[in-house]
C-alpha cells in the first residue's frame, strides 16, 4: 500500500491543476478532488458524427472548475489507467467498473456524471449529477437553463453556464474578480457562438444557392436533353414517314407500271421442242419497247449454237407482240421471231403462256410455250 500511495502522489502531482486564488474566496476547492466519470450522449446522430462532444464537454467542465474553483479534477479514464498499474502491483481489491469505488481509491470527494441530450429540434442540453463518494448518494443535480442550437455552440457555452451552480453546490464562493472573469468568458463564448452561427448560416445560404444553381443547371441540361431527344424523335419519325411515303409511291408506281407494262426491265425464259430438239429462249425486256433475245439451238448435226440480237415488243389489252431477226443464221427456224398472242399472267407476273410458231413459217404449227421470270 505504501508503494501505491507514493505512486498516486506522483501521478496527482503531474495531472492536477490549481486555479488562481483571486477567482474564489479562501482556499476554494484546493485539496478537494472531484472525479469526472461518465459523459454520455443521448439521441445523437445515427452516424455518431457528434459523439466527440462528450469528451469535449467533460474536458471544458474540468478546466472551468479548476480555473474558477481551484478544484483538483481527475477523469475516470485517467483513474482507471492509474488503477490498472496498481492492479499489477497488488492483488485486486476493487471493482473498476464502479465509479464510486474508484473515486474512493483516488481520494475523490465527489463523482460527476454528465449527460448530453440531443433534442428532437436538433439542439443540445446538458444534465449533471453529483454523487457523494463517501455516502454514495446524490448531492446535487443541474440542468442547463437553455438549449444550444448546435454541437459547436454547445461545447463553447454549456460549461460556463454550469460553473456557478456547481460551485454553489460544492460551497465554493467566487470573488468579484472571478465572477467578472466568468461573465467575460461567457460573453466571449456567446459572441463566438453567434459568429459561428452567422458563418454557418452564410455557409448554409451559399450551399443552398449552389444547390439551387446546380438544380437549375441540371434542369436546363435535362430540358435541353429532352428537347434534343424530342427533336431527334420528330426528325426520325419525319424521315420514316418520308421513307414510307417514298416506298408507297414507288410501290404504287411499280404496280401501275406493271399493270401498263409488266415486262419492262424483266427477263423471261422458256424452252420448247422444235422437231426432235429443244430450243431455249431468253427474252430481256430492256425498256418499254425494246428487248434482247438470246436463243440456244441445235442444228441437224447436233451442234449447239447461241444467237443473240435486239428486237422490239409491244403490250396492250393483254396482247404481247415480240419481233426479232437473226439474219444469215444457219438454223432457219430462228432466223425470224414474230410472236404475237393473248397472254394471262400467273402468280403475280412470274410466268405466262404464249402461243408461238415452232418455225419461221407463219403458217407453221403453234405451241403453247410457258415463259418464266428469271
Amino acid at each position: 500500500m505504501k508503494r501505491f500511495a507514493l505512486f498516486l502522489f506522483y501521478i496527482f502531482s503531474l495531472c492536477l491543476i490549481h486555479a488562481e486564488s483571486s477567482f474564489y474566496v479562501g482556499e476554494g476547492g484546493e485539496n478537494h478532488t472531484i472525479m469526472f466519470a461518465e459523459s454520455t450522449l443521448e439521441n445523437g446522430f445515427f452516424d455518431k458524427s457528434d459523439i466527440w462532444i462528450t469528451d469535449k464537454i467533460k474536458a471544458n467542465l474540468i478546466s472551468s472548475l479548476q480555473c474558477y474553483g481551484g478544484f483538483d479534477c481527475i477523469d475516470l479514464a485517467e483513474a482507471k489507467n492509474i488503477l490498472k498499474v496498481q492492479k499489477q502491483l497488488e492483488s485486486g481489491i476493487y471493482d473498476d467498473s464502479q465509479s464510486i469505488e474508484i473515486g474512493k481509491l483516488v481520494k475523490a470527494k465527489e463523482v460527476v456524471n454528465i449527460k448530453t441530450t440531443r433534442l428532437p429540434s436538433g439542439s443540445y442540453s446538458i444534465n449533471i449529477t453529483i454523487f457523494n463518494v463517501e455516502k454514495g448518494t446524490i448531492i446535487g443535480m443541474f440542468s442547463s437553463p437553455k438549449t444550444y442550437e448546435s454541437a459547436e455552440s454547445y461545447v463553447l457555452q454549456a460549461h460556463y453556464d454550469c460553473v456557478s451552480p456547481i460551485l454553489k453546490q460544492l460551497k465554493v464562493k467566487p470573488t468579484q474578480e472571478g465572477k467578472s472573469a466568468l461573465a467575460e468568458d461567457k460573453k466571449t463564448a456567446e459572441t463566438q457562438a453567434e459568429k459561428n452561427k452567422a458563418v454557418a448560416l452564410e455557409n448554409s445560404k451559399l450551399e443552398a444557392e449552389r444547390s439551387e444553381m446546380a438544380e437549375k443547371q441540371a434542369k436546363i441540361v435535362a430540358e435541353e436533353k429532352a428537347r434534343k431527344e424530342a427533336q431527334e424523335k420528330a426528325e426520325f419519325e419525319r424521315n420514316q414517314k418520308i421513307l414510307a411515303d417514298k416506298k408507297a409511291k414507288e410501290a404504287e408506281a411499280y404496280a401501275k407500271a406493271k399493270q401498263q407494262n409488266p415486262f419492262a426491265k424483266e427477263t423471261y425464259v422458256t424452252e420448247f421442242e422444235n422437231g426432235s430438239k429443244y430450243d431455249s429462249y431468253s427474252v430481256k425486256f430492256t425498256s418499254q419497247t425494246e428487248c434482247t433475245i438470246t436463243v440456244i439451238s441445235e442444228d441437224t448435226k447436233g451442234n449447239k449454237h447461241i444467237y443473240s440480237n435486239s428486237g422490239s415488243y409491244s403490250y396492250g389489252d393483254n396482247i404481247l407482240s415480240v419481233n426479232a431477226r437473226f439474219a444469215n443464221q444457219e438454223i432457219k427456224h430462228v432466223q425470224k421471231i414474230n410472236w404475237k398472242g393473248q397472254i394471262n399472267f400467273k402468280n403475280g407476273y412470274n410466268n405466262f403462256y404464249l402461243m408461238i410458231p415452232v418455225t419461221s413459217n407463219e403458217n407453221a404449227k403453234k405451241i403453247r410455250a410457258e415463259f418464266r421470270k428469271k
